[in-house]
Order: C-alpha cells, then structure tokens, then sequence
C-alpha cells in the first residue's frame, strides 16, 4: 500500500522557453508514469509511481497560475548538488483535491507566512 509523503523542499524554476522544472530530492525505485495533480492552490500531490506519493508542500502564490497552464512539467531530482535524474510528469489539474490538509499537518501558504512573522 502506497503512503503520502511531503517534499518540503523543493523549487520550481521556469526556462528561457516558458517550460517549468521542479527541483526535488532524489527517491529510491524508478519513476512510472509520473503524474502531478493540482488544483491551483497550496499543495500538489506528485504521482512518483504506483507506491510513491509526494505531496509539494506549500505551492508559492507567484507560481500557481504558471503550473495550471502547463500539460508537463521537468521532474529534477538531486542528491546533494548532483542532478541524479531528469524526466517528465504529466500535469492534471482538478477542480479541487479531495485531501483535508489539516488532517495531516499542513496549513495554507497565508498561515505558514503569518505564523513567521
């Protein structure tokens, strides 16, 4: 059984041609039919493969519009300053994703930058 686990740490970087590239932490197994599944708003889930769920945590306001209009994105992943592999991840945005982020922990973008002020 697959569980969800959050990528805390990532960047979204977008090319000299419009594309976007999301910068992660390498993970164990290969990639499979990597999907990532967004509503516009805080968090996204990344579909790795049939067992790897990731959640990206706390989708930056600036960037959100640009991840609803893309069919894909670059998936990076990186082990420690070395880019361990590279590959592409179809983009399917829903009208909301049926998660109550509060169950596992995770507030909205407003909450996380209110509370470090």
């Amino acid at each position: 059984m697959s569980e969800y686990t959050t990528e805390k740490k990532f960047v979204v970087a977008e090319g000299d041609d419009g594309s976007l590239y999301i910068f992660i932490s390498a993970k164990p197994k290969d990639p499979y039919m990597p999907q990532i599944i967004y509503d516009g708003k805080d968090h996204a889930i990344f579909l790795r493969n049939d067992e790897q769920k990731v959640i990206l945590d706390y989708i930056h306001p600036d960037i959100r519009q640009k991840l609803t209009q893309v069919k894909e994105v670059v998936i990076v992943e990186t082990l420690l300053d070395n880019i361990k592999d590279s590959y592409f991840a179809d983009m399917k945005i829903v009208d909301e994703i049926p998660l109550d982020w509060n169950l596992i922990g995770l507030k909205s973008w407003h909450e996380v930058t209110d509370d470090n002020k």
